[in-house]
């Protein structure tokens, strides 16, 4: 009996069981997360990439080219929902099934709340959201604030990306006694760049529990060439 798949695959646009068919997934160019006991700060590549940042530890599965570039724009400017659920997905099975330690608590990256209004949608608390719910995570988007509205990074160097984020987040006293309960949480943003907001977040986060452990996960990381 012939079978009909009732789906196509979001990268060829096949036929397929999944969102993204393992012909496509087995094409993509990931990090071997193991290798690098699931730190790819010891990467020579990526702590190349991330050199002026102070957090100790990052997750991700590849670095910032196609075709996963092109899911995570689809799913930021068009709001592609599946797409998000697409690379949870992935990053659950390649990123989070063998990890030794699951963090207590996933924390997505926060916009401005201008920001926020104008968009009406946060592409890292969609796919930290899809994340969550495969990898039976909690999720909290309540503890960091973005309290400063900030220009686009996107074609700022990295010392006015620091400037541009200095005193951006904030946690709440409120927010603080909860984040006090926790001993390890996951911090999660879409992409990583130079990992400027990812380290003002950190830092934020790590003032109010000194005694935090915090990784770092992204879908990708753009890597230096």
């Amino acid at each position: 009996m012939k079978i009909i798949l009732s789906q196509r695959c979001l990268v060829c646009k096949q036929p397929s069981n999944t969102s993204i068919c393992h012909y496509c997934v087995d094409d993509f160019t990931l990090f071997d997360i193991d290798r690098y006991q699931h730190n790819l700060m010891f990467s020579p590549n990526v702590h190349r990439s991330l050199a002026k940042v102070d957090f100790p530890q990052v997750l991700a599965l590849a670095d910032y080219q196609w075709p996963l570039s092109k899911l995570l724009i689809g799913l930021k400017f068009s709001k592609h929902v599946p797409n998000a659920q697409a690379l949870a997905a992935v990053f659950v099975k390649y990123c989070l099934n063998s990890i030794p330690e699951l963090p207590q608590l996933i924390i997505p990256i926060p916009l401005h709340k201008n920001r926020y209004l104008n968009r009406k949608f946060n592409q890292s608390i969609e796919l930290a959201k899809h994340i969550c719910k495969l990898g039976q995570l909690d999720m909290d988007t309540s503890i960091l604030t973005r309290c400063k509205s900030t220009s686009a990074q996107t074609d700022l160097s990295a010392a006015q990306r620091n400037k541009n984020l200095r005193n951006a987040f904030e946690v709440s006293e409120a927010s603080e006694l909860r984040l006090k309960g926790y001993n390890h949480i996951a911090l999660f943003d879409d992409v990583i760049t130079t990992g400027s907001t990812m380290n003002c977040a950190y830092h934020c986060l790590r003032k109010h529990n000194s005694n935090l452990r915090i990784d770092i996960w992204s879908i990708c990381i753009t890597l230096v060439h």
